[in-house]
């Protein structure tokens, strides 16, 4: 029979609180229990840290660990305080960044300062590291309340356990656990899409925010997982990320609800209703991108109506610290015979990286040898180079004694009989000054205040970065009757942060991408590197040319498909050129960028932080 003389309650505590009279200190044992399970927990997260590493190049064939590693991480915001979840996250992915980024040590092998070298690791890998720890903070109080739950859970269950059959106690305790799973369940069922919020929100924070560092996203890892990835046309890079985030913390939920079974704890359901939105979250979106991604195979693997004929050369010329010069010149031979042998058969675009060029322009000389090559290979010719232009491009700067100023630039030349005007014309010169530098590697922070922090530049002095996006107009001498091409430069890690690419890609029909990976020679940067400009292509929907200086030069399609690292030291391939479209965008995220995804997800983890959730008081049960 119901017991009617106790009718329903709002969720109570199962006994009162005793009166606080001093927290007495807790016994020798307890203290040493607590060292051991610290411990335990950070040689958890490391490990953590450790295996999402090897779901990265240059690792073969692991990439599946990227749904299992991160796990540990959504358990430990589940079950612990913002503070402590936020020390083991930092652990964690301090020791994943600091691994991953052991590319900046062959940097001493090619002449830079090591203090440069070990600052910047730390620096770097701490900075990354912290924007992961505010995620965990944010999402561990997200879970206070389910925290809460449990441990009432817990409580009321000892006191069913202990109420004799039948009794008030018993009914009681039965109702406050059935309001407690109740109560679980939805918390269950938002779980995991405040993981892929919030994650994604960290990680567009961290590629943003002080200059951002975008490399080894979440998403990343799944590059060849052309579905997923089809879905960086919708939301850039960081909604792919979301997709992992959503399945490891549903994963952790089932654990958390595996282990409290054992131990008999039912505050939770055990319907694993999270696991079960995280499924249809990824059924969804992979069925929708390999729609997608099938459109895409189609329009690239039917007969194209033109052709961008290029000439991508690798000359492997050394490191800017190598003083041998020697090696220039073994270098500057390469780039002379590779050139020669990838122009063998008609091209429309030459193609040299980013330093393989090592001259200042303007130059009346150098423009006019540069020119006249150009023309004996009846083709345009792009390189890197830097200038000493203003930034708006209209006069050249003086360079004030002992201080140099200058632009990372690309320059393109089209010789003259290509042109409209005819042969009577003179060449057309175009130039691209690069927006994005790179902090200690193309300038020095707050140098311009305190010239004598230039001592530190590896280049002897800073760049001044570009303004705007450009567009190059490259004629098709293999197709006459075919309208010109736009080419959107892009220089080194340019391709790396995804509104640079964005924003250049802009009614163009195709991104070209200019590097030079002799920094990092002997280390998995290059194929690294590689794999997080794929995501340009796939963002910004338009094919993506990458020549790089002893990295990888390649060709990356929207479809997320990349040709193989070029052979020989060059690469004559002909690209296919994007059919025509009325806008100048081919993707959602070309047209709205950030503002759909990245941003609304990075202000929501702001607010989480500023704003935490109150904690109410919760009535308790009277004795």
């Amino acid at each position: 029979m119901p017991d009617t003389t106790h009718p329903p309650k709002p969720l109570l505590s199962p006994a009162p609180l005793p009166p606080a009279e001093g927290k007495p200190a807790p016994p020798p044992s307890a203290r040493r229990s607590h060292r051991r399970w610290n411990a335990i927990f950070f040689l958890l997260a490391a490990l953590s840290g450790f295996a999402l590493r090897m779901a990265y190049l240059p690792f073969e064939g692991q990439t599946s660990l990227i749904w299992l590693a991160p796990v540990p991480f959504f358990l430990a915001v589940r079950l612990l305080p913002p503070k402590r979840a936020a020390k083991l996250a930092f652990f964690g992915a301090f020791c994943f960044f600091a691994s991953a980024l052991t590319w900046f040590w062959p940097l001493s092998e090619n002449g830079a300062p090591a203090i440069l070298i070990v600052l910047g690791e730390i620096g770097l890998s701490a900075y990354c590291a912290a924007c992961v720890a505010l995620c965990a903070a944010a999402l561990s109080r997200l879970h206070a309340p389910w925290r809460r739950l449990r441990e009432q859970a817990r409580a009321w269950d000892a006191s069913f356990r202990t109420s004799l059959p039948d009794s008030p106690e018993e009914e009681t305790a039965e109702r406050q656990l059935d309001a407690i799973r109740k109560k679980s369940l939805w918390l269950e069922i938002a779980s995991p899409v405040a993981a892929g919020v919030l994650w994604a929100g960290s990680e567009y924070f961290r590629a943003t925010f002080g200059g951002g560092f975008a490399w080894y996203t979440l998403g990343n890892a799944l590059i060849d997982f052309s579905a997923l990835a089809q879905w960086a046309s919708w939301g850039g890079v960081y909604l792919v990320s979301a997709f992992v985030a959503v399945l490891a913390d549903a994963l952790a939920g089932v654990l958390t609800r595996t282990v409290d079974t054992i131990r008999r704890t039912p505050g939770t359901t055990r319907r694993h209703l999270d696991l079960t939105v995280a499924l249809l979250i990824l059924l969804t979106a992979f069925s929708s991108g390999l729609s997608q991604w099938k459109k895409l195979q189609t329009t690239y693997q039917s007969e194209p109506k033109h052709f961008l004929r290029i000439a991508a050369v690798n000359p492997e010329m050394p490191c800017v610290f190598n003083n041998n010069q020697e090696e220039w010149e073994a270098g500057e031979r390469r780039l002379a015979e590779r050139t020669h042998l990838s122009s063998a058969t008609p091209v429309d675009l030459i193609i040299w990286p980013e330093s393989a060029f090592w001259g200042v322009l303007p130059s009346p000389l150098e423009e006019q040898a540069l020119a006249d090559l150009a023309k004996q290979y009846k083709a345009s010719l792009l390189f890197g180079c830097s200038d000493t232009l203003t930034p708006d491009g209209s006069k050249q700067m003086e360079i004030p004694e002992g201080r140099l100023l200058f632009r990372n630039a690309a320059w393109c030349v089209t010789p003259a009989n290509l042109l409209e005007n005819g042969i009577s014309a003179k060449p057309r010169w175009q130039t691209y000054a690069k927006r994005h530098l790179v902090p200690f590697g193309e300038y020095i922070p707050l140098d311009k205040t305190f010239p004598v922090l230039q001592r530190l530049s590896p280049t002897n002095g800073s760049c001044f970065p570009g303004e705007k996006p450009v567009l190059f107009d490259v004629p098709l001498k293999t197709n006459p009757d075919a309208m010109p091409v736009r080419l959107a430069p892009l220089i080194c890690f340019e391709d790396t942060v995804p509104p640079i690419a964005r924003t250049a890609a802009r009614s163009s029909d195709f991104l070209v991408s200019i590097s030079n990976d002799a920094w990092f020679r002997g280390s998995h940067e290059a194929l690294q590197h590689h794999n997080e400009a794929r995501f340009r292509a796939i963002e910004t929907g338009i094919p993506l040319i990458r020549v790089s200086n002893a990295g990888v030069t390649a060709i990356a399609f929207p479809t997320g498909a990349s040709t193989e690292n070029a052979s020989g030291g060059f690469l004559s391939y002909p690209v296919p050129v994007p059919p025509m479209t009325s806008s100048p965008y081919r993707t959602l995220y070309a047209i709205t960028g950030d503002w759909i995804f990245g941003i609304p997800c990075a202000t929501l983890l702001v607010a989480v932080l500023l704003f935490p959730r109150r904690r109410k008081n919760m009535p308790q049960q009277n004795g």
